[in-house]
C-alpha cells in the first residue's frame, strides 16, 4: 500500500491556516486519519516519526506555546528523545525524561503532570500504548512557565496523541505479523535442510573419513592426499549446514539481546572445557538495528573460540563508550589469529564483516596483547 507521507504533512497546516479560529480544533481529523495511515504504512518508523514532529510542533507551538518529545517509541533505541529538527532540547531533558517516564515503568497513569527537577519547565506527558506486551511510549508536552489547564491542554494534543497511538499500534501489530512469518519461514527452512542436505552430507562425511583412512594404507600417496581433501571438506560442509540449521531456528525479540548473549555462552560453555565469562556493563537491555545480526555475530565468534582458539578462558564484555556507542568485545587466551591469514575456503570473518555492516557497526578482529585473539564489536548509539 503506497502512500505519501508528505500528504497529511501538507494538509495538517493548511486545514488549521485556512479555518476560522473556533473550528480550527475540529476540522483536523482528515490530516490525523492521513498520519495513523501514514505510521502504520511507514517502512522506516523512526524517520516517518520524526518527520511527523517537524509539523506537529508548529501546531502545538502555536495553540500552546510548548515543545513536543516523543521518547519509549519502538525505534532501534527505544530510550531515545525524539523532536523536531528546529528545537534543541535543553540539557539534561532526555535524562529526566527517561527517568521519570521509562525507568519506572508507569503502566497506571495514561497523563502525568509535574515540574521538572533543577529546571523552570513544567511536563504535560501522554502515555501512547501500542502494544499491550511492551512498555508505553510517551508524548511529552514541555512549558517553560506553569502549566496551562488540564483541559485546555488535552484538547488541542488529545487528538495528536490517540492519531499517534493509533497509527504505532498498527504498525506494531504488522511488524510482528511479519515477524512471525519470517520466523515460520526460517524453522520450513531449517526443517527442510536437516530431513535433506544434513542427511547426505552426514552420509557423504562417513564414507569420505573411511574412504581416506583406506587410502593412507595404500602406496599411492596422491590419491591419500585427495582423499585426505574430500574428507575435510565433507566434514566442513556437514558442519556449516548443522550451524545454519541451528541459526534458521534462532529467533530473537528486539531488545532480548543481552539475554540471548547469556544464553549463547551457557550453550557453547557446555560444548567445551573452556570457562566463559560475561562482563556486563550497560545494563538489561542493549538494542541494535538488528538484534539477530549481532547474536550470529557473537554466535560465529564463540564457535570460533570452541573449535580453533585451544583457549581455558574466553570473555564476554558489554562496555560502554563515552560517545554512547556500545563496545561487545570477544576475547580469549588461546592461540591467536591474524584476520589477513584466513584460509580461503573460510567465510565466517567474512560473513561476521557483512552482517555488522547491516547494521552500522564497526567489526575489529585483532590479536589479544596478552595472547589470543580479541573481537571487538562497536554498535552506534542511534543506527539508521
Amino acid at each position: 500500500m503506497a502512500v505519501s507521507l508528505p500528504l497529511w504533512l501538507h494538509n495538517f497546516p493548511r486545514l488549521f491556516r485556512d479555518q476560522p479560529a473556533p473550528q480550527k480544533e475540529i476540522v483536523c481529523a482528515p490530516a490525523l486519519t492521513q498520519l495513523v495511515v501514514d505510521l502504520a504504512c511507514s517502512e522506516d518508523i523512526r524517520l516517518s516519526l520524526e518527520q511527523a514532529l517537524n509539523r506537529l510542533q508548529s501546531y502545538i507551538g502555536f495553540y500552546l506555546q510548548a515543545q513536543v518529545y516523543l521518547i519509549g517509541m519502538p525505534t532501534p533505541q527505544r530510550d531515545q528523545l525524539l523532536h523536531a529538527a528546529s528545537i534543541t532540547p535543553p540539557i539534561g531533558l532526555a535524562g529526566q525524561l527517561r527517568y521519570q517516564l521509562t525507568e519506572h515503568c508507569l503502566s497506571d497513569a495514561n497523563e502525568l503532570r509535574y515540574k521538572l527537577p533543577g529546571t523552570a519547565l513544567s511536563v504535560h506527558a501522554l502515555q501512547l500504548r501500542f502494544d499491550e506486551q511492551s512498555p508505553a511510549g510517551w508524548m511529552v508536552l514541555c512549558f517553560k512557565d506553569s502549566l496551562p489547564d488540564s483541559e485546555q491542554i488535552n484538547r488541542v494534543s488529545g487528538p495528536v496523541a490517540e492519531a499517534l497511538s493509533g497509527g504505532l499500534s498498527s504498525w506494531y501489530r504488522q511488524q510482528s505479523r511479519i515477524n512471525a512469518a519470517i520466523s515460520s519461514e526460517k524453522a520450513a527452512h531449517a526443517a527442510e535442510l536437516h530431513d535433506s542436505m544434513a542427511q547426505i552430507l552426514g552420509y557423504m562425511r562417513i564414507k569420505a573419513s573411511r574412504l581416506a583412512d583406506q587410502c593412507k594404507r595404500t602406496s599411492e600417496p596422491e590419491l591419500a592426499a585427495i582423499s585426505e581433501d574430500l574428507c575435510h571438506q565433507a566434514q566442513c560442509a556437514y558442519r556449516q549446514t548443522r550451524e545454519l540449521i541451528a541459526c534458521s531456528r534462532l529467533s530473537i525479540e528486539q531488545g532480548q539481546l543481552v539475554e540471548a548473549i547469556s544464553q549463547a555462552i551457557s550453550e557453547f560453555e557446555q560444548r567445551s572445557a573452556i570457562v566463559f565469562e560475561l562482563d556486563n556493563r550497560v545494563g538489561a537491555q542493549l538494542i541494535t538495528e538488528d538484534d539477530s545480526q549481532a547474536i550470529f555475530i557473537i554466535r560465529e565468534a564463540l564457535n570460533n573460540i570452541v573449535r580453533h582458539a585451544h583457549a581455558s578462558h574466553a570473555r564476554v564484555q558489554l562496555l560502554p563508550l563515552s560517545d554512547s556507542s556500545i563496545r561487545i568485545r570477544i576475547e580469549d587466551n588461546g592461540k591467536g589469529i591474524c584476520a589477513e591469514q584466513a584460509r580461503q575456503d573460510s567465510f565466517g570473518m567474512k560473513i561476521m564483516q557483512e552482517r555488522a555492516q547491516r547494521i552500522h557497526a564497526s567489526l575489529f578482529i585483532l590479536p589479544r596483547p596478552q595472547g589470543g585473539t580479541r573481537i571487538d564489536l562497536v554498535i552506534a548509539d542511534a543506527p539508521r
